[in-house]
């Protein structure tokens, strides 16, 4: 019986021995439910990544439905939230450059910008008194709203699979095959809407700001006149006149606004000008547009009542 105890114990050393001898894993989780922790900076784009992500990520959304990525500012609790996290993916190209204050309490977190692929537009210039361009908040002279195009989606859910492949390669096949299932979900909304919109091909359309160009790319429209010369910037008595030259040479009645940026000024004008308000959403996250599907498919729905509706 000694004996017996004696190997017991021993075989217990070694079995400690081995297990604590192994190499790690090279997935770690860092959030509680022993899940990836990841965060997004905007709605389209987060629930693009807990999508692809599945059962395996920790997703968190950085800026609250309903608010504006244009205009956002960190709370300290929502910094401190984003202490553990291990991928932060944005779109880039200014539209959420105050991601780069994420460093400060994250310094481990990788950046990742989801426009690999994806062919960028310019962003418009637009003209002040002077003659002078003005561009949205973006320094680098991109049109950052390339979320707005369903191939564009596809493509970034793949930037997004293959980033959280390499950070967690043992379950890199879960994500290639949810990638593959979303991929298959986008293309068949893509050629839904394109058939519902195909009746408005090469319609003009004036929009509150430079948001949609990847979305009438997408659709087969043309912007042809913007409200606002920069994001959150009131158009000055020149450039309102200009845009006014525009809505009568295209028969323009209906403006485009997003409820972010719904201003004062933009209701007063298109009563003034007899023009009707119609709501787009470049964000979402609210009722109707909880997933991105749902706000691609309540865009394109949106537009389409608003031509129906047109005198």
């Amino acid at each position: 019986m000694k004996y017996f105890w004696i190997a017991l114990g021993a075989a217990l050393i070694i079995l400690v021995a081995v297990i604590f001898g192994l190499p790690k894993r090279p997935f770690e989780p860092t959030s509680e439910s022993g899940r990836l922790k990841v965060a997004a900076t905007m709605f389209p784009l987060y629930d693009i990544v807990r999508e692809v992500g599945g059962d395996y990520v920790d997703a968190k959304l950085i800026v609250p439905p309903g608010a504006s990525p244009h205009f956002f500012e960190f709370t300290p609790r929502q910094l401190q939230e984003l202490q553990d996290t291990r991928l932060l993916f944005e779109i880039g190209h200014g539209v959420d450059a105050w991601i780069s204050r994420i460093e400060n309490v994250a310094p481990g977190a990788q950046r990742i910008t989801v426009d690999k692929g994806i062919q960028l537009r310019k962003a418009a210039a637009n003209k002040d008194d002077e003659g002078d361009e003005e561009h949205e908040e973006n320094s680098d002279g991109i049109d950052p709203h390339y979320w707005l195009h369903l191939g564009n989606a596809r493509i970034m859910a793949s930037t997004v699979a293959d980033s959280l492949a390499a950070a967690d390669p043992a379950h890199a096949g879960v994500y290639q095959e949810n990638v593959r299932d979303y991929q298959e979900k986008l293309a068949v909304k893509e050629q839904e809407l394109l058939a519902l919109l195909a009746p408005l091909r090469g319609e003009k359309i004036l929009t509150l700001h430079d948001a949609w160009y990847y979305f009438s790319d997408n659709f087969g429209l043309e912007v042809v006149g913007t409200f606002e010369p920069a994001v959150g910037g009131e158009p000055t008595p020149r450039y309102l006149e200009n845009l006014r030259k525009q809505i009568k040479a295209y028969g323009i009645s209906v403006v485009f606004f997003e409820p972010q940026l719904i201003t004062p000024s933009l209701s007063h004008f298109a009563q003034d000008e007899g023009l009707r308000l119609a709501l787009i959403d470049e964000v979402g996250g609210v009722e109707g547009r909880m997933t991105y599907l749902e706000l691609m498919d309540y865009n394109a729905r949106a537009v389409l009542e608003a031509f129906r509706g047109a005198p």
